[in-house]
């Protein structure tokens, strides 16, 4: 019986390691697409004009939350925006 307890508890412990190696690889794979996209975004925002290049910054503006991510890109943050009258 202390032979199987053994068995079950190193299958555990793999499982568990498996596991923690298959949330390390998502984390790579989400790491890798943010800076695919990003890059793809970077180069739409140098090759797009007029209209298209405001609706594109907009679009980004509205989706960038984070205070300090504003602040680093340059966007305005709670500090720097313009009461608005709405």
């Amino acid at each position: 019986m202390k032979d199987l307890d053994a068995q079950i508890q190193q299958v555990q412990a793999r499982l568990k390691d498996l596991r923690a190696i298959a949330r390390k690889h998502e984390r790579r794979n989400e790491t890798r697409r943010k800076i695919i996209y990003g890059a793809a975004i970077l180069h739409l925002l140098d090759d797009v004009s007029g209209e298209k290049a405001e609706k594109l910054q907009h679009l980004l503006d509205e989706r960038i939350r984070r205070e300090s991510d504003r602040k680093f890109l340059g966007l305005l943050t709670a500090a720097t925006r313009p009461e608005s009258d709405d």
